[in-house]
């Protein structure tokens, strides 16, 4: 008879990968609930990095790097440690390292130290002291005009794993979102209160323009003639311009 058993060694494998995965999906969970309650943005981005820490095996410390599209004046943006603060600092003095790599070819990038000594020289003897012995770098693309990753530092030397990896994808869409929905949100304000402005100031001219049409007896297109003219002459704005009209009225006559 054919033994279809599966293997002892197997079910642990895929009793860990259960745990893993419902780790991941957990920390996932706690981002979107402070996506839905319009957290600011500073605050989610720090709230993944400490995620990421918690559901990644082996992982230290996370951080975020921001750079402009020309892969230049990267940014640590969020962090777990500030000892993540002086591993990415090196980066950015030496123009390499794995943060930099990850944004600027947008490639996935997990390497052991020894690897790293030989890929960025300059970087991993000026980080040497630190202990960092792994890492794992995701690449995010926060909008047309940034790029970033996603940093994870290890002191193990296991060099993470094709599902640690994979996963991980699953938190840079998190960032991605989180960035996508505060870009969103900033526009939306500034376009209120720009709509809100411009209404402002079309109350303001055209009450001005019924000042000047009682003053005056003039129609509404030669009352804006004048505030156009006042304001040529005088360097203002149409705007201002009728605002220190509606002012020069008492506000007896005005109501």
């Amino acid at each position: 008879m054919t033994d279809t058993s599966i293997p002892e060694g197997a079910v642990h494998v895929r009793s860990d990968m259960s745990a893993r995965i419902g780790e991941y999906a957990d920390a996932l969970d706690a981002v979107k609930v402070m996506l839905l309650q319009g957290r600011e943005l500073s605050v989610i981005l720090q709230a993944v990095c400490t995620e990421v820490v918690s559901a990644v095996a082996g992982a230290d410390m996370a951080g975020i790097t921001v750079l402009e599209e020309c892969g230049r004046h990267p940014e640590t943006t969020a962090s777990t440690d500030p000892r993540v603060h002086d591993v990415d600092a090196d980066q950015y003095r030496a123009d390499e390292g794995p943060c930099l790599e990850a944004a600027r070819t947008r490639t996935m990038v997990r390497v052991r130290v020894s690897e790293a000594a030989d890929r960025w020289p300059t970087f991993a003897s000026n980080v040497a002291d630190i202990g960092i012995a792994s890492y794992l770098s995701a690449p995010l693309t926060v909008d047309n005009k940034h790029l970033g990753a996603l940093n994870i530092y290890s002191y193990s030397d296991h060099g993470f794993s094709d599902v640690d990896e994979a996963l991980v994808r699953l938190f840079v869409t998190a960032i991605e979102a989180a960035v996508w929905i505060s870009r969103r949100a900033t526009s939306a304000e500034d376009e209120v209160e720009g709509l809100t402005t411009a209404m402002k100031t079309r109350a303001a001219i055209e009450q001005a323009k019924g000042v000047i049409m009682a003053l005056r007896g003039c129609t509404a297109d030669e009352a804006f003639a004048i505030m156009a003219t006042q304001s040529q002459q005088r360097n203002i704005k149409v705007a201002d311009i009728a605002a220190s009209i509606i002012e020069s009225v008492p506000s007896r006559d005005r109501s």
